[in-house]
């Protein structure tokens, strides 16, 4: 595989401690060498052939990173108090652009742990690369289809040049378009990106949530 392939993977990831699974998918499309991985698991199938599996073992700085103290925060309880929030251990909280989970409540102070979960872990990833996607069409929607789960069938793709224009099930929120519209642009040279959304009155639809 190269830097830019379209291509359906299937994978389970684990920590090499204890054997917990923590993700897996059946079948998910990406593109090799462009962050839509770890970087461990990116750098591995870019060695591998279409139909081929392999076991990897990812260190942290190329998984999820190294635990950091300084990620690590004690917060006057007061401030949950400000927003009708009582803290308690496990708690899961947003602040700063950073989600951290809850440590402890002690004496009028919060601890908030900010490190990713499985920051400091060794990782096991089983994976398979199962095709190579090929043709404008098929990546153009492999890249809606990551973004939003919605499948290929409900989407239609018409080109012309520098522009495409892509009709698909609503709705989809802006931040997504924007994303999608940002990496058609630098995986697939697209300067316009039009979406068009069909509406079926007897339908119900349950609107796309932004991947953060």
């Amino acid at each position: 595989m190269e830097k830019g392939d379209f291509v359906k993977i299937a994978y389970t990831g684990k920590l090499k401690e204890g054997g917990e699974v923590f993700d897996k998918n059946e079948e998910i499309s990406i593109v090799i060498g462009s962050g839509f991985v770890i970087t461990g698991l990116d750098t591995s199938l870019q060695s591998m052939n279409v139909g081929e599996k392999k076991t990897i073992e990812i260190k942290p700085e190329d998984g999820f990173g190294s635990r950091r103290e300084d990620l690590i925060k004690l917060i006057p309880e007061n401030e949950f108090k400000k927003h009708n929030t009582n803290p308690y251990p496990g708690m899961f909280v947003e602040a700063d652009n950073l989600r951290g989970r809850v440590l402890s409540v002690s004496s009028g102070r919060v601890k908030v742990d900010f490190n990713h979960p499985l920051a400091g872990k060794i990782l096991i990833y089983d994976v398979e690369i199962k095709s190579k996607i090929e043709g404008i069409e098929n990546k153009v929607k492999a890249l809606v289809g990551y973004y939003t789960k919605i499948e290929g069938e409900k989407i239609s793709v018409a080109e012309k040049g520098k522009e495409v224009d892509i009709t698909a099930p609503p709705l989809i929120h802006p931040a997504i378009k924007n994303r999608i519209s940002k990496d058609l642009n630098k995986l697939l040279g697209f300067e316009t990106v039009k979406f068009s959304e069909i509406f079926k009155p007897t339908e119900t639809v349950k609107e796309q949530e932004p991947a953060l």
